[in-house]
């Protein structure tokens, strides 16, 4: 097993998530950047092009959902508290507000809520151009590196 990956996060530079090689399902979403805001918080920012329209030709609500997944634990991540990949969801909430546009960054801002032992409590926004798409919230259990 290779050794817990931690971010270097003392300033608010974009770094890029390093992704999983091969098949997996996260590997086909691509690479996207991410940042710590301040204390408890991040952001992480992705683009949507063709692969991620509806049939309404927007961003699916699908392609949203797996990134608000891919980004809910970065608090805990920035923070140093879990590791790349040490996490699972346990409950995941979202709510949609309005339908986003191909070809525009997508901007994830999350929030760590509250951190226990084993959990972890999110929430965040999706937003494009300043206009908030979806919220979420999420419970995450925490592994051990």
């Amino acid at each position: 097993m290779p050794a817990p990956y931690f971010p270097e996060c003392e300033s608010s530079d974009w770094q890029t998530m390093p992704m999983v090689e091969g098949t997996s399902f996260d590997s086909h979403l691509g690479a996207f950047e991410f940042r710590k805001l301040g204390d408890n918080s991040a952001q992480a920012r992705f683009g949507c092009d063709d692969s991620s329209q509806n049939i309404q030709h927007g961003i699916h609500g699908g392609y949203l959902a797996a990134r608000a997944e891919q980004v809910f634990y970065l608090p805990l991540y920035t923070e140093r508290c879990v590791a790349l990949g040490r996490v699972v969801t346990i409950d995941f909430s979202m709510q949609f507000l309005q339908g986003g546009k191909l070809g525009q960054d997508i901007v994830a801002d999350v929030e760590l809520l509250q951190e226990t032992g084993r959990m972890g409590f999110t929430r965040g926004t999706l937003s494009q151009a300043g206009k908030i798409l979806c919220s979420f919230s999420a419970t995450l259990r925490k592994l051990p590196a």
